[in-house]
């Protein structure tokens, strides 16, 4: 006797997707917050395409807080690569402990922004995985000089608007900053007035600042002492270091850098250090970085740093100044020595320095990726406590080769939409 094979119905696409996300729903809040906690951040990015709930998480500030939480004790290297047709992130775990028996790191790449970036006007690290530039776009033929936050693991940037700028021929400063208090990214704009040919800056007369919102726009503060930025031409021209945003900064009519400004970025006041004939310097030709919460500068000792000055094999010395207390204006001095050792593990390298690890290791990086197929890329890490260097291979940095590199440490990842 023969059965009657029953026929069994396919559910359609519409009904499908409709299964799944009656499934997805029924998975507990709680359940789906800590497997997206244990991905990486590309990942949740992906997966918040499953449903609306899933969607929504990225913009609740719990969420994104308890990711960064997490992110942060796994610290990155962000590179940051400069090509005629772009600017490409790529990412890596930070090694923790290298030494000489360390193994190569692999990068992973985020994301390509179609402008053209030129590093040395305006260079700042990123602030929780936020990362503040400068560049040129095309708009109808003629070039605009555009500002943006981009957040490289998500892959989202955001196009600021102009600045509200009243007077013809004035000089632009922008300065990027996090308030830890109200949790607020926020961009300090300054116009000067520009004279002899373009060649000084006489006075910041317009300070404005911007909060990143959904719909950002600048509005006008009021600051008690004439001043300009100072630009740098190689390193990092501004820091924001526990809601205090430091740049260096001349008096009016004046184009010696005579002062260290500390802006306060929730209050959105001045505050201002004095610096001597050393302190200018340090500040002008070193590099400002984190120490440990507070505010550093590693320089070079031999000779006045000039735009080609590097840490090479003949280097033999630098420097690393700290400021202990801004209030009485109080800085201590400590000295590092480079072995010969050290200097032939940089061989023929010519390295800048890009911060201070938490174990207080000096951080150094190449600036170009030479044009040899063949050469790899490196970072160099200078233990404090042994003197000694140890460098670390970086591999899948081939779309590096021939350009511009800059270097960040103790990049976070961060889910937080900006768009």
């Amino acid at each position: 006797m023969k059965t009657k094979r029953r026929k069994t119905r396919r559910p359609n696409a519409s009904e499908g997707s409709e299964s799944r996300r009656e499934s997805s729903e029924q998975i507990p809040v709680d359940v789906i917050i800590e497997i997206l906690l244990r991905l990486p951040g590309k990942s949740v990015a992906k997966f918040c395409c499953v449903s609306k709930l899933w969607a929504s998480l990225p913009r609740r500030s719990y969420f994104t807080e308890l990711f960064l939480t997490r992110s942060s004790s796994r610290p990155q290297l962000l590179f940051a690569c400069q090509k005629h047709n772009g600017l490409f992130f790529f990412s890596s775990p930070q090694p923790q402990n290298p030494d000489k028996n360390s193994s190569p790191v692999a990068v992973t790449s985020h994301m390509k922004i179609p402008f053209n970036f030129n590093f040395s006007k305006e260079r700042f690290p990123p602030i929780r995985g936020l990362l503040f530039l400068r560049g040129d776009q095309s708009v109808e033929g003629r070039r605009i000089t555009v500002s943006l936050i981009c957040n490289p693991t998500t892959g989202q940037f955001l196009t600021l608007p102009l600045p509200k700028v009243t007077r013809i021929g004035v000089c632009v400063r922008n300065y990027f900053g996090y308030d830890p208090i109200q949790k607020q990214y926020k961009v300090l704009c300054m116009t000067s007035t520009v004279t002899g040919g373009g060649r000084h800056s006489v006075v910041s007369e317009e300070h404005q600042v911007l909060t990143l919102t959904r719909e950002p726009s600048w509005r006008m503060i009021k600051c008690g002492i004439p001043h300009h930025p100072y630009r740098h031409q190689i390193n990092i021209n501004g820091i924001c270091i526990s809601g205090v945003l430091y740049y260096t900064a001349a008096t009016y009519r004046s184009s010696v850098v005579s002062m260290l400004v500390c802006f306060d970025v929730r209050s959105e006041t001045f505050g201002f250090i004095h610096l001597n004939e050393t302190l200018v310097g340090v500040v002008c030709s070193g590099t400002l970085i984190n120490y440990n919460g507070k505010l550093g500068a590693l320089v070079l000792t031999e000779g006045p740093n000039s735009i080609k000055a590097s840490v090479c094999k003949t280097t033999s010395s630098f420097k690393l100044w700290i400021l202990q207390d801004a209030v009485k204006e109080e800085w201590s001095e400590h000295t590092y020595f480079l072995s010969p050792s050290c200097r032939d593990i940089i061989g023929d390298s010519h390295l800048r320095f890009v911060g201070v690890t938490r174990r207080n290791e000096i951080v150094l990086s190449q600036l170009y990726h030479t044009w040899n197929q063949n050469a790899p890329f490196y970072i160099y890490y200078y233990d404090t406590e042994t003197k000694r260097v140890v460098r670390v291979r970086i591999q899948g940095m081939e779309a590096s080769i021939g350009n511009k590199v800059c270097t960040f440490i103790d990049h976070v990842e961060n889910v937080f939409e900006i768009v």
